[in-house]
């Protein structure tokens, strides 16, 4: 079958299993109201990127503004309609299921494979369910992410810069949608500079150097806005001490709960508290709470803190003891029975790329995504929607043993018949 005809199946069947969901969701379909349309919304009533978060008071630089933006620029011009942004979230992840199959092909260098990553990756039940049930900044920057590393792993097999250009952009706008992309690009960039070797090293620096400059003048506005109204660099946001304090303090569980349900920042001391209630509305005096308290645990507790590292480490891989706390037991069932599965096709996958040599330098890019997500969560905290994020990368090596089982029962099949 000719990748026209995969292009079409993809399609096809992303906009059929979403009109699915929909229909079996019914009236429950109503997604709550998150914090990319609560600032997109006061930006339209108050002209300001600002909103109430928590018990801290204004915030104004409360998240990566990107989605955001977004929001406020749909809402700007055809009014505030919910379902323009669910036709926008189904599109943009249709696309993709499609750019997934663009690194599958590429990396395996097989169009079967690839057509079963990129079904694979539209029947993954979490990616299916926050596309439909949130107004969601996961829906945009997923594709992000993976069009950047499409882009590298083209320009790994392009003496051309267009690509590495490209994924400038693409890496720009994914920053400024979610910033923990921006080490995982500079690390591809310098990636690219060592296993690119058909292309002089002066072309390659030019190459590399317009790319980040690109990258950086899409975030510098952000970056220039934030320095005006807060009077120092703040790159992306104004939590980024809290995400840090919410996985490593005496009382962390590894994510925002605890297994009985109470929120890991409910348990914060009283003197920490009393020093955030002072600040009330200072955002940048609360960051410096934050730290302040985060970086006293990993001092004053070294072992706990290294142990709560590796804490998270392992269970990135797996189910903390709150996962799934607020959705029914069936739903987590399922999906440790489907994570199962992906496991165990991801490794007999990755025993047929070591024994039929599929292995590749272009892997390496999805790699580095799969190993910067990993560390930027054993840093902070994780809750299973951050997994689902480098779960695409195992479902392109499962896609091998899917494949390579398919084969095997097919032939068997045959061979039984005939006898």
């Amino acid at each position: 079958m000719n990748k026209n005809r995969h292009i079409i199946i993809i399609i096809l069947l992303s906009l059929i299993a979403r009109a699915i969901v929909i229909l079996v969701l019914n009236r429950q379909l109503d997604p709550g109201i998150l914090e990319y349309e609560i600032l997109a919304l006061n930006m339209l009533k108050h002209g300001t990127f600002s909103m109430q978060f928590r018990e801290y008071g204004e915030f104004k630089g409360v998240i990566a503004p990107g989605y955001s933006l977004l929001i406020y620029c749909i809402y700007a011009i055809f009014g505030i309609h919910r379902e323009i942004l669910l036709l926008l979230q189904i599109a943009s992840m249709t696309l993709f299921a499609l750019i997934i199959y663009g690194i599958a092909e590429k990396c395996l260098k097989n169009r079967s494979m690839a057509l079963v990553a990129a079904i694979l990756t539209i029947l993954h039940p979490g990616l299916l369910y926050y596309n439909i049930l949130y107004i969601h900044n996961y829906n945009i920057y997923l594709p992000l992410f993976y069009a950047t590393i499409l882009l590298f792993i083209m320009a790994l097999r392009n003496n051309s810069g267009k690509p590495l250009l490209w994924a400038g952009v693409t890496a720009g706008i994914s920053t400024l949608t979610r910033a923990t992309f921006s080490p995982i690009f500079v690390v591809c960039l310098a990636f690219y500079l060592i296993f690119k070797r058909d292309v002089a090293l002066r072309k390659k620096m030019i190459y590399v150097i317009s790319s980040f400059l690109i990258f950086a003048a899409i975030n510098m506005p952000w970056a220039v806005r934030n320095y005006m109204q807060f009077g120092k660099l703040i790159y992306s946001q104004n939590t980024k001490w809290e995400s840090f304090w919410v996985g490593n303090n005496p009382n962390a569980s590894g994510g925002h709960f605890h297994a009985d349900g109470t929120l890991v920042l409910a348990t914060k001391p009283p003197e920490m508290q009393d020093e955030i209630n002072a600040n009330k509305g200072d955002e940048i005096a609360i960051e410096e709470v934050f730290k302040k308290y985060s970086l006293q645990y990993a001092k004053s507790q070294p072992f706990h803190f290294v142990k709560g590292l590796i804490r998270k480490s392992f269970y990135f891989w797996w189910f903390y003891p709150q996962t799934g706390l607020f959705y029914p037991k069936s739903y987590l069932l399922a999906y440790k029975g489907i994570y199962i599965a992906l496991l165990i096709f991801t490794a007999i996958g990755l025993y047929f790329c070591h024994k039929e040599k599929l292995w590749c330098s272009e892997m390496i890019f999805p790699a580095l995504l799969v190993l910067g997500i990993w560390a930027a969560h054993t840093m902070n905290f994780m809750e299973m929607r951050h997994r689902w994020t480098i779960e695409p990368v195992l479902i392109i090596f499962a896609s091998v043993g899917v494949w390579k089982t398919i084969r095997a029962v097919c032939k068997y099949s045959l061979k039984d018949g005939v006898q």
